[in-house]
């Protein structure tokens, strides 16, 4: 089902002038999913978690390969940051236009107060393919890691790199 927040993605994807594809498929509900589903398409899998300080003075999203654990409190000392947790669903909805089952980077489109950072994974400067939720869980955008950054930037949010590994 292609949401109002999903339609305004792909909208704004395509005035951005980035590269990227759209595919449509099965709902997928996690990056572990994607891959025993078979719909990686041939791009790096990636988790996206939305993450907040307990006081919810900022909010941060972080995407790294799937088979990296997050560690909260390296990225805590990192960032600089009080002790950081999962943000609950109505503040994913609230920021970002999502769900669970649906967060990705592109979510930063909807952040109009662009108060949401981007973490990423250093491996993920390099990547030539990534799939990603456009808001809806049954459909992926695909683009290179210098695609999505470019817009990420475009879009104003404040980017990191963090090496999980």
């Amino acid at each position: 089902m292609t949401t109002e927040i999903t339609k305004n993605i792909l909208s704004a994807l395509e005035q951005s002038g980035v590269v990227f594809e759209c595919r449509e498929h099965a709902p997928i509900a996690s990056a572990g999913d994607r891959i025993s589903m078979g719909l990686t398409f041939g791009a790096r899998v990636c988790k996206n978690l939305l993450v907040t300080t307990r006081n919810e003075s900022r909010f941060i999203l972080v995407m790294c390969p799937f088979e990296k654990n997050v560690d909260l409190k390296a990225l805590r000392a990192a960032m600089g940051t009080s002790r950081l947790c999962f943000a609950s669903e109505a503040r994913l909805l609230e920021k970002l236009g999502e769900r669970p089952g649906s967060v990705s980077v592109l979510g930063v489109i909807n952040d109009r107060a662009r108060e949401v950072e981007v973490v990423f994974d250093l491996s993920l400067k390099d990547e030539p393919l990534l799939a990603m939720h456009p808001g809806d869980n049954a459909k992926s955008v695909l683009m290179s890691f210098a695609e999505l950054e470019k817009l990420v930037r475009r879009c104003g949010n404040p980017i990191f790199f963090f090496d999980f590994s």
